[in-house]
C-alpha cells in the first residue's frame, strides 16, 4: 500500500509540473452488480455451488484532470455487498443456502484516462465496515460479525464513456471490476471456518476471503471550473467554466 501511495504522489506531481490545464468536476454517482466472497476451499468444494447476490453503492467523487487525457479522482460511497451459497448437508439436506450481507463505508482514489471521450480508470479501494449479517437457510448465526474484519483494501479496475454532456455537465456510464487485496475475516474467524461455519468438517488448511465485485456504474458530472496557463505567463489562472 505504502509503494501505491508513493507511485500516485509521483504520478501526481508530475502532471501538475507538465499540465497546461487543470479542471475541477463533482459528480454524484451510484452503482448496481453482482458481489461474492472468493474462498478457494469454497469453489474447489463440490458440496457448494455460487449463487448471483445483488450489490449497490452510492455517493460522490471530486476530480482533479490535468489537461484533457489524465486525472485523479476521490470517491466516497456507501456501499451494501452480499455473498450467497447453496450447499448440501449429508445431516441438513441439499440445497441449503449459507448467506452473507454487509455494508460498507468506502473510500476510493482513481487514476483516470480518458481519450476520445472513453475513460479507463485503475486504483486502490479502502473500505470501513458498518455492519455484516450472515444467515444459513434463513436462520441468523448469532455473534458473526466478530469473525469478519473491520476494514479491508481492494483493487478497483473500470472503462466506460461519455455519452452525453455540455459545456458544464457530462453522462458517464461504464462497468467496474473489485477485487478483495486483504482478507475480509479474522484469523479467529478462520479457526472457526467462516465464510461456512455450517460445514460438519474442517477443510485441511485455511483460505484467503477476499470480497469481489462487477458492476455497472452511472455518474453525473458537472464542472465547477479550471485553471488555465495564458500566453504572456507561466502562471495558472482560474476561469468558471466547464469541460
Amino acid at each position: 500500500m505504502k509503494n501505491i501511495t508513493l507511485a500516485i504522489c509521483f504520478l501526481l506531481t508530475s502532471l501538475v509540473a507538465s499540465a497546461q490545464e487543470i479542471w475541477i468536476e463533482a459528480a454524484l454517482k451510484g452503482g448496481y452488480g453482482a458481489s461474492s466472497l472468493l474462498n478457494k476451499n469454497i469453489l474447489d468444494d463440490d458440496a457448494y455451488s455460487y449463487q448471483v447476490a445483488p450489490s449497490y453503492n452510492f455517493g460522490g467523487k471530486l476530480a482533479l484532470n490535468f489537461g484533457a487525457f489524465n486525472g485523479f479522482s476521490m470517491e466516497g460511497l456507501l456501499s451494501k455487498g452480499a455473498a450467497k451459497w447453496q450447499y448440501d448437508s449429508p445431516l441438513l439436506g441439499s440445497d441449503r443456502d449459507n448467506e452473507i450481507e454487509w455494508k460498507n463505508i468506502d473510500a476510493l482514489l482513481l487514476f483516470r484516462h480518458i481519450n476520445h471521450r472513453v475513460y479507463f480508470e485503475l486504483g486502490p479501494k479502502y473500505s470501513k465496515l458498518r455492519s455484516v449479517k450472515h444467515s444459513d437457510t434463513g436462520a441468523e448465526v448469532a455473534g458473526a460479525d466478530k469473525y469478519y474484519k473491520k476494514d479491508y483494501i481492494s483493487g478497483v479496475l473500470g472503462f466506460g464513456g461519455y455519452i452525453t454532456g455540455t459545456e458544464t455537465f457530462s453522462l458517464g456510464l461504464g462497468l467496474r471490476f473489485h477485487y478483495g487485496l486483504t482478507d475480509f475475516v479474522t484469523s479467529d474467524g478462520q479457526k472457526a471456518g467462516y465464510p461456512n461455519p455450517g460445514r460438519l468438517t474442517p477443510y485441511e488448511s485455511t483460505a484467503v476471503t477476499r470480497p469481489i465485485l462487477a458492476e455497472f456504474m452511472v455518474e453525473f458530472n458537472f464542472g465547477i471550473g479550471h485553471w488555465a496557463q495564458t500566453s504572456c505567463s507561466e502562471r495558472m489562472h482560474f476561469y468558471r467554466s466547464g469541460r
